[in-house]
Formats: structure tokens, sequence, C-alpha cells
């Protein structure tokens, strides 16, 4: 396993996990600047027979941590079933939930409950678990700027884009850019950046 530094990430004990997962593995680990369309990601990297996650630097390091067991649960099933299954299907949902319960202890008392009903049910999207999301990620910012409380045709502004919220699918909107009319779901829990009248 390589890394870039991300020990420094983790709350106090997580290393130890992370280590036992994947020692063994041709992993990459790498730290990313603030993404708005997520927090983590993983790649088997076909051509160099190695793994490369990535986990957003600007969260909590327990969240850091839950984000990095996530894709870490991607990697494993990778290496188990190769790609002969879905990307959050039963599989990974069993591995992610092992995953978390072994490693609960890491968390602080007051998470524990709430990462353990996750496990039990693993989400593929955190968006989906209002619950984890709202207790690990203590969301803090203006909830009249949260997608899901804007009014339907409302403009809104994310990072450079402006766009105008539509209905409701599932736990995403569908909201047209102003600029080119494209479609793009948006998370309901998104922030933001602006709202126009």
């Amino acid at each position: 396993m390589k890394s870039k530094h991300f020990e420094s990430f983790l709350p106090h004990d997580a290393l130890t996990f992370v280590n036992k997962w994947v020692d063994n593995e041709n992993l990459t680990i790498k730290i990313r600047n603030t993404r708005k369309t997520k927090l983590g990601d993983y790649r088997f990297l076909r051509e160099f027979n190695a793994h490369e996650i990535t986990v957003n630097k600007d969260i909590s390091s327990e969240a850091f941590f839950f984000v990095l067991t996530h894709e870490i649960a991607h990697l494993l099933v990778r290496v188990k079933f190769s790609s002969s299954v879905k990307s959050h299907g039963m599989e990974w949902k069993l591995t992610f939930g092992k995953l978390l319960l072994e490693s609960i202890e890491v968390y602080p008392e007051e998470l524990r409950p709430v990462i353990y009903r996750h496990a039990v049910r693993p989400k593929a999207s955190l968006n989906a678990d209002k619950i984890l999301m709202n207790n690990l990620f203590q969301i803090e910012q203006d909830e009249s700027k949260r997608i899901e409380n804007l009014m339907e045709n409302q403009k809104f502004r994310l990072g450079k884009r402006i766009f105008e919220r539509g209905k409701k699918r599932k736990i995403r909107y569908l909201c047209k850019e102003i600029q080119t009319g494209k479609l793009y779901t948006v998370s309901g829990s998104a922030i933001a950046d602006e709202i126009f009248d």
C-alpha cells in the first residue's frame, strides 16, 4: 500500500484496520481537495493491476475513515469477485457492513449506534442515509440553501454553474443547467452556493 500521508486524516487507531484490510494490496491512497460531486472514489487501474482510492481532505477524521472504509469495501469486492458483481450489490453491502462493524470502536461513542444501523443496511450513497449524514458530518450549513428545501423552478448556483431545480427522483433532484439546458441529477442534501429569487 502506498499513500500520500493519509494517516494524519484518520481517527486514533483507524490505521490498524486500514493496514489489516489492504496492507498486501497494490493500492495508492490519494488525498483530494473538495469535490462537490463526491467524497471518495475507488478505481481499478487495469493497465497496472493496481487499485487507487481518493478521499476528500476537508471532512472530519471520522467521516474520512467512513468514506475510506466504503472505498476499501469496493477494492475487496473487486479482488474477490473481479468485475462480475454490481458496484453496490449484495457482495459490497456485506463487505462494507462487516468492515464497519469490525472497526466500530474507532468512532466516538455517540456515533456508534448510527454506524451500527448503517452497517446492518448499508446504502450506496451517504445522502440516502440522512441520519448518518447529519451525525457524521454534523451539518451546520444554512438549511435554506439545501437543494431539497428549494422551491421547484428556483434557480441556484453550485460552483460556477447556475441550475434550476426540478422534480425529485428518489433522493436526487432533476436540475437544468441554465447555460446549456442540460439536465443533471443533484443530491437533495447538497448545499447551494447562492440562491436566486
